[in-house]
């Protein structure tokens, strides 16, 4: 066995001989209960949701476990729906939409810093969210492709602020294996309205978290158990008109405000497979 398979090794090995045949040990599991779990497992991989699924009851202690050593600004999941390549945005920055994009305007804006609060120049902010209808592009083909997905970077204090949408609430997949499974152990599928981000700075430990709002459906009973109380923000409403006139629209908009604290990077294990 190479010796760069070590890490991988040890994690087999404890998953199967201490959990999986354990459990099966311990609940008496039958060979008939044993091929419906094979058949179910196979059902999902053909679905292509092993991603969802495992994002859905996994991904939340993976998180836990991380967040735990690093400190900073709290994690979040990253979730299935993260796409790599979106477009890099230029000033003033407005996140990818179409022209009749539904929803209510929204301003997402912030301060980065490090922990000893010296504000940094230069983070880049990946961030990607739900339209007005619960779906996402590039998951769902009836968004266009990289709609409410880009990347900005914050100025010379270290602060950012991107125009987009309000997202909103909405159900993960319900008729695939893993909203099957959800409603088979007495859950919802609903996940309560937030943004995804992705903090990056060559000196500093990447940040993948998720931002909620003050109210919101779902906040309090997530069907993923992701929500952090202290990532919870308020959705302030500007219905003023020569408030609104002001940044040249003809409608209310919100303005969500989050900070963040990183911390300097780290080198982490990669397995090989």
């Amino acid at each position: 066995m190479a010796a760069d398979n070590e890490r991988l090794v040890e994690l087999f090995k404890d998953l199967v001989d201490n959990y999986l045949k354990e459990f099966i040990r311990k609940n008496k599991v039958t060979p008939t209960e044993y091929r419906q779990a094979v058949k179910f497992l196979e059902k999902t991989g053909n679905s292509g949701e092993i991603p969802l699924m495992m994002d859905v009851f996994l991904e939340t202690t993976v998180d836990e476990v991380a967040y735990s050593k690093w400190g900073g600004s709290s994690t979040a999941i990253e979730g299935p729906f993260y796409i790599e390549g979106a477009s890099l945005l230029e000033p003033p920055y407005e996140l990818p939409r179409r022209d009749d994009e539904p929803g209510d305007v929204m301003f997402f804006c912030g301060q980065i810093c490090d922990q000893e609060g010296n504000p940094l120049k230069g983070v880049e902010l990946d961030m990607w969210q739900c339209d007005a209808n619960g779906v996402y592009s590039n998951i769902f083909p009836s968004v266009p492709e990289f709609n409410l997905r880009g990347r900005f970077y914050t100025d010379e204090e270290g602060r950012f602020e991107v125009r987009s949408i309000v997202p909103v609430a909405y159900e993960i997949p319900k008729e695939g294996p893993t909203g099957q499974l959800l409603r088979a152990i007495g859950s919802h599928t609903w996940r309560p309205a937030h943004i995804h981000l992705t903090l990056r700075h060559e000196n500093f430990q990447p940040l993948t978290t998720q931002i909620y709002f003050e109210g919101g459906e779902w906040v309090d009973d997530d069907c993923v158990g992701g929500v952090k109380d202290d990532l919870v923000a308020r959705l302030e409403k500007h219905d003023d008109p020569s408030d609104y006139r002001q940044r040249g629209l003809d409608e209310p908009y919100y303005i969500v405000n989050y900070d963040f604290v990183v911390v300097p990077a780290r080198e982490e294990v990669e397995v090989p497979l």
